[in-house]
Formats: structure tokens, sequence, C-alpha cells
């Protein structure tokens, strides 16, 4: 596919500096958003503005959509000026939205049966990923549909997975990818908050975790970099972890496939998330764990 025609609907904090990377290698871009002060900034770099998806569609061979969330993308596609009544055979939808498995799917096939060809592909590596290009792409979806976006897709990510040959395939990866960073930085910060109350220094207690098999990127890395420094901004809040928790937990309900630490994991991101956490940055999660565990200022031996 030469150099194609992108359209980018999605112009949030993962969208802006994805549409600008790709402005920034070249391609011609139409933009969408609700937010016009989004569109208006983007085009301020090179990109025109599309007045609806159908617009979008109008102009452009491929169509990436990245939003907030599954309730968004069907809202994209489904809508009186929507997608699915506007693009033709022989045009690409990339969706890199974090969604639902199953409306992925309902999209692919409803789309797929005008010709158009469809690749989920959800992204893990937060906003300065997306900034640096150095996302993590879940694909999902037929390989010669990967094979004529990946120009594409090596702008936006270090490194792209094809997990499965199916659209929906991606958000199932993506979703239990998140399964486990949410257990892994809850658990981690709750331990290290035992260990200070208990009156270690937490960069020698870490510097033990990451010699041994407790170690993970939260503990070689955020703690370091975000959590002890109080430097809440790695890029993901409190309430995009529940919202991916809840897919999973969803998926797993679907599957009739019971999730015992999953759900108890899902019920601490929310009880955090009703404790006012919900647009905070997850690193933040210390301040309310030293709280809850009466370890606020305590002295390290």
């Amino acid at each position: 596919m030469d150099r194609p025609r992108i359209g980018f609907i999605g112009l949030g904090r993962m969208g802006t500096p994805m549409a600008q990377r790709l402005l920034a290698a070249g391609y011609s871009l139409t933009v969408h958003d609700l937010r016009q002060e989004a569109v208006a900034a983007t085009g301020r770099a090179g990109a025109e503005a599309g007045g609806s998806p159908a617009e979008v569609a109008g102009r452009t061979d491929v169509v990436i959509t990245m939003l907030p969330d599954a309730n968004a993308v069907e809202r994209v596609v489904y809508g009186d000026r929507g997608l699915l009544r506007a693009m033709r055979s022989g045009q690409f939808l990339l969706e890199m939205t974090s969604s639902r498995p199953r409306v992925t799917r309902r999209i692919a096939a409803d789309l797929t049966a005008q010709g158009v060809r469809v690749l989920d592909a959800p992204v893990s590596g937060g906003v300065r990923g997306a900034a640096a290009g150095g996302l993590c792409i879940m694909a999902g979806g037929p390989a010669d549909v990967l094979d004529a976006l990946r120009p594409i897709l090596d702008h936006l990510g270090r490194h792209t997975v094809h997990v499965g040959d199916a659209p929906g395939d991606g958000d199932t990866a993506k979703t239990l990818n998140n399964l486990l960073s949410a257990t892994t930085i809850w658990s981690s910060i709750e331990a290290v908050v035992l260990g200070i109350k208990a009156g270690l220094a937490p960069d020698r207690l870490l510097a033990a975790i990451n010699l041994s098999t407790g170690r993970s990127y939260t503990t070689e890395t955020k703690f370091s970099q975000y959590i002890l420094p109080r430097n809440f901004s790695a890029g993901f809040t409190v309430g995009q972890y529940l919202k991916d928790l809840n897919i999973c937990l969803d998926l797993a309900e679907e599957m009739d496939a019971p999730m015992l630490l999953g759900s108890a994991v899902r019920q601490a991101w929310m009880n955090a998330a009703e404790e006012g956490m919900a647009d905070l940055d997850h690193t933040a999660l210390i301040d309310l764990l030293e709280r809850r565990m009466d370890a606020e200022g305590k002295p390290r031996r």
C-alpha cells in the first residue's frame, strides 16, 4: 500500500502524540475529535479536520480509532455519521482502542461484510511510549492485513506482536496484560508499604527484591521514577486500570471462567476509585495504602 491517506479519530492523551508521530513521518492525516481544541492543535501540526467519522472515512484509505472505551467506538462506527455508513471496500480500519473483545468482533464482522479490512491493535506503554514511538502493539486480525498496516504501526510502536488471527484477539491480549499489570502494581506497593511500617528502608528493600523472584517492572522502574519521589506521572490513571479490569472480568464471565484473584484485584482498584482516586495517576496508590496501613511517616531503621 503506497503512502496511504490516514484518518485518525480520537485525539486524547494517547491519540494526540500518536497522530503527531504520523504527521512527523510525512503521512497525510485527517483527524476528528469531539473536542475542537484537540483538532485545532493537531491542525497546527499539519492535519486536516474532518467534521464527522464519515467525513474522515470519505477522505482516507486507512482509518485509525483511538478512543476512551468500547461505547465510544460503537458511537463512532454506528452513529448517524459513523464509519459503517461511509467506509467502502478496500479500506482499512485500524482499531487501537483498549476495547471489549466482543464489541470489536461485532464491528469487524459488520465492516468486513462491506469489504473493509479490520485489524485491532491496542497498545501498552502509556503516554510516554506514544510520544516516543515505543509502544507495544498487540495485533489481532489476518496476517495480510497486519502486513499491509505494519509500515504505519512501525511509526507508533517499537514492537508489534501478532497475538491472533481475528479482530478482538488484540483486545483479549491487552486486557490480560493489564490484569497482570494491575495485580503486580497493587501487590508491589502493598508489600513495600508493609516493609516501611516494619522499619525497613524502601530503597534497601527494593534492592533485595530486584535481585530476587519478586521483582517486576513496578519494583525495578516505577518505584524509583514515580512512587518514592512522589512524582505521580506514569501516565495511566486508577480509573483507566479499573476500566481494563472490568473488561477482563466481563470476558471471564462470558467464558464461564471464575477468576478468584482477578475479582479481588478489581475490587481493590474499585475501592481506590471510590475513595476519589479515579482520575489520579496509579502510582499515587502509595498514598492510599500508607494511610490504610498506618505507615505514613514511619521511621526507617
